[in-house]
């Protein structure tokens, strides 16, 4: 019986550390909090110098951040060439939500909102560039 019940004690007391007795470890909150999310945009638009150029943007945050980094990658057709930007961006408040592109190459500003389910890009007026949205990548 003595023995029954010591080795009670120490399976209890294994199975509390195991667990941490309910408590999650400093390590795993870090960890959690420092988790990225991606959201990828893509689309095909015209330009004068392309017939067809395929678009894909993503959008990278840390977890619950308002701001990140994007990549934005445009490949012609016609000719094949390829073409990469990457910056910064952040969400600009106002009558509507703006999402604020800045290029790390140049520092060029590009101004897109959601409507619907497209980002569409605005023209220095802050009106819709008809021709220029992408669809959300499920």
């Amino acid at each position: 019986m003595k023995h029954s019940f010591l080795a009670f004690c120490c399976l209890l007391l294994w199975a509390c550390n195991g667990k941490q007795c309910g408590k999650q470890s400093a390590a795993t909150d870090t960890t959690a909090d420092s988790l990225n999310t991606k959201e990828q945009w893509q689309g095909v638009i015209h330009a004068v110098t392309c017939q067809d150029i395929e678009v894909q943007l993503t959008f990278t945050r840390a977890r619950g951040a308002g701001n990140g980094t994007y990549r934005m990658t445009q490949h012609c057709k016609d000719n094949d060439n390829t073409f990469t930007d990457e910056g910064t961006w952040h969400v600009k408040k106002g009558k509507d939500l703006v999402y604020v592109l800045q290029s790390k190459e140049d520092g060029a500003l590009h101004n897109y909102r959601i409507n619907g389910n497209r980002l569409v890009e605005l023209d220095a007026d802050h009106k819709e560039v008809d021709s220029y949205y992408l669809e959300k990548v499920e």
